[in-house]
């Protein structure tokens, strides 16, 4: 499976007659936040790949003004030809009025509500958060701050991949995108990120798992 990853800045690759090009190999696109709507709207039509999202900090209006023909997977877990994607998007919380950020503790209760999915799906295989895990490629003021109870809830469910954006390039003269927490994959994502991806072996969702799956997945 080819999986094209993006984040936080339009890529210009993926505007003009280029697009097309970009795209045709293209399975799936993750969004891991702060993109506009009609950035992720304009690549659904040139591109038959299912494109989902979860929000970052800077993306209230999408509560009004959703991306068109995208799949939001924001605390649950979508099933896109075969794969099982959690989401978990925002930043940390650094003024009272954002709608997409969390203090630690915010983050944490967001966690603790999965339980019951988690155990009907039987897991995920990959988390798209905006923001990274603390300590593994986030910095040191607090809105770039990551989470620290991500690394915990990765040791419990061990997906097959974390993506993240929410650190640009320009932040830092040592911008790394590829990390790894605990044997596990950490990508930051930001702009384009095109990677080839085997979905592990899943255990079957129970029922009621499969259930909500289906739900999840589909566009509304």
């Amino acid at each position: 499976m080819k999986i094209l990853a993006i984040a936080d800045e339009p890529s210009s690759l993926l505007w003009g007659e280029q697009v097309r090009r970009e795209l045709s190999d293209v399975d799936l696109i993750l969004s891991a936040g702060d993109l506009p709507a009609s950035y992720l709207s304009y690549l659904t039509c040139f591109t038959n790949a299912p494109v989902v999202y979860v929000r970052g900090n800077h993306d209230d209006s999408f509560s009004s003004r959703p991306p068109e023909g995208c799949l939001c997977c924001e605390d649950t877990v979508v099933s896109v030809r075969g794969l099982r994607v959690l989401g978990l998007g925002g930043s940390m919380r650094y003024r009272p009025d954002g709608t997409n950020m969390f203090t630690e503790k915010e983050m944490e209760r967001r966690i603790r509500s999965l339980r019951f999915l988690l155990r009907q799906t039987r897991g995920f295989d990959i988390l798209l958060a905006h923001a990274p895990i603390r300590g593994v490629g986030d910095q040191e003021d607090l809105c770039h701050q990551g989470f620290t109870c991500f690394g915990p809830f990765l040791d419990s469910y061990r997906p097959a991949l974390m993506l993240h954006g929410h650190v640009h390039q320009s932040y830092t003269a040592w911008f790394q995108r590829e990390r790894e927490y605990h044997g596990i994959p950490v990508v930051n994502v930001w702009e384009k990120y095109k990677f080839d991806f085997d979905p592990p072996t899943q255990p079957k969702p129970t029922l009621c798992g499969a259930w909500m799956l289906k739900r999840a997945s589909e566009i509304r």
